[in-house]
């Protein structure tokens, strides 16, 4: 639906008069640009093709019960791609025109096989577009999946997941989306693993709904395909960068791995404001910065092996170094692999040594229980880190900090700083905690007798 994406664009555009002077009213130009003009004939047969994909639609949304009416989704991603390029003049090259016919086409076979019972693409191989329903707005939104050869053999087994955030590219219509996720497997495809290309909601670097679309996408693989909640990692370069900074400072518990390349990690160096102390933004607004800024979260990464990508000569070469800086202060050393004499692209080379270094990780998995977790955060929207969750901060948009350690198996010590109410909560199967006894629990100096580690080992 356009709804969303309009509002993400004036909210973009409210953030370009920042990055420098504010443009004039007749120098703002139109995200995405203006579409090209189609033949009479082509438009024609496009919204013929569009009429009939929309009357299958809508008898097997009659005719379709669960579970086989939950697949009705990776049909409408072609009606929707084809129906919003011709409503908002979304065609930008001659050349998307035959792809958006094949699109229909696919939509077309899909419809066949839901209505024989015989949905097929959901069990091959390949590259497959697929999509979900979003609970923000109802819509439908497509992401892609890369499947192993392997799975057709061992579909059961659970894998390997990278997600794949993608970069800017602002003629990135819903049929241009789907034509690369039929077409183009990506940057990488590790052995015997997924790969989830998100669209996320257009180009908005994964912020607001396309962060969710980023769960939501995730949520939707997980019900379709076994996935090993231990080896999930991401990824992503330039724009796609800058969300997989977003991504991995802010849920750091949640991945093997992050990777990102390229991008942005802060807002006022990256948009040169500090330039002009005579030009500041407001002051809420500089708070605001602390909700996406992936250096005031730095630390978070002590939780999440992260592997930096940068070329040489890139200019976006900047996150990594402003990050490096957030991390060396910390007490961290960030691993970054840089790619000689290169600019905003990948050096071959460095591909090669970011997936060994990846799947070294990626063997080892994550571990949901740590001894040490070191979190911060500036926010309740952001108030969650492997088995430590802030519930109350006594200031919101100042820094909030955690620092929990697994002492030994009776004992557990906390050192918070502007958290007033927190809860400490470990998985079944992964307390290391004595089951025989109530853990002592060390917050601030104060020791406090815990509930006991309950039997299937969670606590």
């Amino acid at each position: 639906m356009k709804t969303v994406r309009n509002s993400l664009l004036c909210l973009f555009f409210a953030a370009t008069t920042i990055c420098g002077e504010p443009a004039k009213k007749e120098e703002v130009r139109p995200i995405p640009p203006p579409g090209i003009q189609l033949s009479d004939a082509d438009k024609a047969e496009l919204e013929q093709g569009l009429q009939e994909l929309t009357k299958e639609i809508d008898l097997l949304a009659k005719q379709l019960k669960s579970p086989q009416i939950d697949l009705l989704t990776d049909v409408r991603i072609y009606q929707n791609a084809i129906r919003y390029a011709l409503t908002y003049n979304e065609f930008f090259n001659v050349k998307e025109v035959p792809n958006a016919k094949k699109l229909l086409e696919f939509g077309l076979e899909r419809a066949k096989q839901l209505k024989e019972g015989k949905p097929v693409w959901a069990t091959v191989s390949g590259l497959l577009p697929r999509g979900y329903i979003s609970k923000i707005d109802g819509s439908v939104q497509p992401y892609g999946m890369v499947i192993p050869q392997s799975y057709e053999m061992d579909p059961d087994r659970p894998r390997r997941l990278d997600i794949w955030l993608h970069g800017r590219n602002e003629k990135l219509s819903e049929v241009n989306f789907l034509w690369q996720r039929h077409t183009d497997a990506g940057q990488f495809t590790p052995p015997d693993a997924f790969v989830l290309h998100l669209y996320g909601r257009y180009c908005n670097a994964n912020k607001f709904a396309g962060e969710v679309d980023l769960f939501e996408a995730l949520a939707e693989v997980k019900k379709r395909y076994a996935i090993d909640e231990n080896r999930i990692l991401l990824r992503g370069f330039s724009m796609g960068g800058g969300a997989c900074w977003q991504f991995a400072t802010h849920f750091s518990g949640l991945w093997a791995a992050a990777a990102p390349g390229a991008g942005f990690s802060e807002t006022a160096q990256f948009c040169k404001i500090m330039q002009d102390p005579t030009n500041m933004p407001p002051s809420y607004e500089q708070t605001l910065w602390h909700m996406y800024d992936s250096t005031d979260y730095a630390v978070n990464l002590f939780n999440c092996s992260t592997v930096v990508y940068s070329g040489e000569k890139d200019r976006q070469k900047q996150a990594a170094d402003m990050m490096e800086a957030a991390l060396k202060a910390e007490g961290l050393t960030m691993n970054h692999v840089i790619g000689p004499g290169t600019e905003h692209r990948y050096h071959p080379d460095s591909k090669i040594e970011i997936d060994r270094r990846l799947n070294a990780i990626a063997v080892k998995g994550r571990n949901p229980v740590p001894q040490k977790v070191k979190f911060t955060t500036w926010t309740l929207r952001y108030n969650e880190m492997l088995w430590v969750t802030i519930d109350s901060m006594d200031k919101h948009w100042e820094r909030a900090r955690v620092d929990a350690e697994i002492v030994d198996n009776r004992t557990v010590k906390v050192e918070t700083k502007n958290v007033t109410a927190l809860t400490l909560k470990m998985q079944s199967g992964y307390c290391p905690l004595d089951t025989t006894i109530k853990p002592c629990v060390i917050i601030d100096g104060k020791k406090l007798e815990a509930q006991p580690v309950q039997t299937d080992r969670s606590w």
